[in-house]
């Protein structure tokens, strides 16, 4: 794959050390006009994103509406996450499986709580973090949480029902089996018959 080229001034954006309000307008502005479109579009706000280490308290809104809108609300199928755009995002945010990015890992969440529909490729990848937390302390969650302890802490718990909610949104009150088996490996739902679970 090529390297990412920025044209002018998302470049000069990218290059700076902490983004402002004033490079937020100026992505409005001037980079991303009517929103973003395309997928290039949303790849480069993702290096702006990740190229600059300090960012003001409005980049953390911007960014996660900016990129929502995109790829919930834009794209086909709007309101909802297909396999293909579970697994865009997923190479987008991720490295070696991990979300290490505390926006990135808001992210995620977000699309998670407003998507009408996620594949349990979504849901398996959201739990996932979890289980990394817990187990590797490894991760944006591992961070988050506020334990090292090898267990489920109220944080976690939260957050999967939030994985949960938008479960029983896509599929009713049904799991697939790859869901079950990444439940059971964090400890939650351990005795749900198996009856109640659909194959993959």
């Amino acid at each position: 794959m090529g390297e990412l080229r920025l044209s002018y001034p998302a470049c000069v954006i990218a290059g700076k050390t902490r983004l402002t309000v004033d490079d937020i307008a100026i992505l409005r502005e001037h980079v991303f006009v009517p929103g973003i479109t395309a997928s290039q579009d949303a790849v480069i706000l993702l290096a702006i994103n990740g190229s600059c280490s300090e960012k003001c308290p409005e980049w953390h809104h911007y960014f996660i509406n900016t990129m929502t809108e995109f790829i919930v609300r834009t794209s086909y199928p709007q309101g909802a996450m297909d396999e293909w755009n579970a697994d865009w995002l997923i190479a987008m945010i991720s490295t070696r499986g991990v979300v290490n990015s505390r926006i990135e890992l808001d992210l995620l969440f977000h699309i998670i709580d407003i998507s009408t529909h996620i594949p349990d490729s979504l849901s398996i990848f959201a739990l996932e973090q979890i289980r990394i937390a817990m187990t590797g302390d490894a991760g944006a969650w591992a961070v988050l949480r506020g334990s090292r302890k090898n267990g489920l802490e109220k944080a976690d718990i939260l957050l999967i029902a939030r994985v949960m909610s938008a479960i029983a949104r896509s599929r009713g009150s049904q799991l697939t089996s790859r869901e079950r088996r990444m439940l059971e490996q964090i400890g939650i739902l351990t005795g749900l018959s198996s009856e109640r679970t659909k194959a993959a």
